[in-house]
């Protein structure tokens, strides 16, 4: 893929409502602090980190009919993100997530309200299949319907990446493995994945094998700041993380898929540089309070690969 590569996002775009302690989080208890509000969601979140690293990218995610789709509209728009194949369902309520981060900004409790999303089934789908299948890369998110992954799967011909989201949700992606090019779980969402523990690199490792073993192309099993274990049919290995400047960890993951997706879309298979990229994104990410650093561009991405040694 050359300089003008076509990447789509197909997953979720919320608004993102965070609550930032001043100091330890007390639980049961009112915390003086911040309160923001932003757009997130992890296609959205990968759609945005995408763009900013340089790649032509189009959102697919369903939104609903009131204010805060008008904000993720907005927000795509500034980062670059076509939403031309969005889906807007009338009078349904878009996607809204809330979170509570400790005091050195790591998420501890979260609500989200993304009912919208079981709206995105295969019917209203088939109508972007030849757009996403013009593209030289397609992100999927697990927040859609395990029969809508199933669906893309089996008709998208370019190469796929998968985001886990969650552990609730990542087990959606395993009838889809054989088709994926990537898969990007965390350390639970590959157990609920695998059946195998994933809290450390060599159990990582044997969760990342499993994966590939399932069908996956590559596999990247996150250890947040501790680093990434990953596999392919031929290897397997385990990258150390850097030192992070922590503010606000939601996100990283996302940061590490886009990378992903960029490491294909510049032509770089290898297994570690990818996963190389993606540890260099979310260190990046952790640095902002926002969800997509606004400081994400792919200058930033290869000069922290360089000032990591990774």
């Amino acid at each position: 893929m050359g300089k003008q590569a076509r990447c789509a996002v197909v997953g979720a775009a919320n608004i993102d409502i965070g609550g930032f302690p001043l100091g330890r989080l007390s639980l049961r208890d009112s915390n003086p602090g911040r309160i923001t509000l932003s757009a997130g969601g992890v296609g959205r979140n990968i759609a945005c980190n995408l763009a900013r690293l340089g790649v032509q990218t189009w959102l697919v995610a369903p939104l609903g009919t009131d204010a805060f789709a008008d904000i993720a509209r907005a927000d795509c728009a500034r980062a670059g993100v076509n939403t031309d194949l969005c889906l807007a369902f009338e009078g349904a309520a878009s996607s809204t997530y809330l979170f509570i981060a400790d005091g050195g900004g790591d998420m501890q409790l979260a609500v989200n309200d993304m009912a919208v999303c079981e709206r995105m089934t295969p019917e209203a789908l088939e109508g972007r299949v030849d757009a996403l299948n013009g593209m030289d890369a397609v992100v999927l998110d697990a927040n859609l319907p395990e029969q809508t992954l199933v669906y893309l799967a089996e008709r998208l011909r370019v190469p796929l990446i998968a985001d886990a989201v969650s552990a609730a949700k990542a087990r959606r992606l395993v009838p889809i493995l054989p088709r994926l090019w990537a898969v990007k779980p965390n350390a639970i969402e590959a157990e609920a994945m695998t059946g195998l523990p994933a809290n450390d690199p060599s159990q990582a490792e044997a969760a990342a094998r499993r994966l590939t073993a399932l069908g996956a192309g590559r596999a990247f099993v996150t250890l947040s700041e501790r680093g990434v274990c990953c596999a392919d049919a031929a290897s397997t290995c385990f990258i150390p993380g850097g030192p992070v400047r922590m503010v606000n960890a939601t996100g990283a993951g996302d940061a590490f898929t886009a990378a992903l997706a960029w490491a294909l879309a510049r032509g770089v298979g290898e297994l570690d540089a990818c996963a190389r990229a993606g540890l260099a994104a979310a260190s990046l990410a952790v640095e902002s309070r926002e969800t997509v650093n606004p400081e994400m561009s792919e200058a930033a991405l290869l000069q922290r690969l360089e000032a990591l040694n990774v």
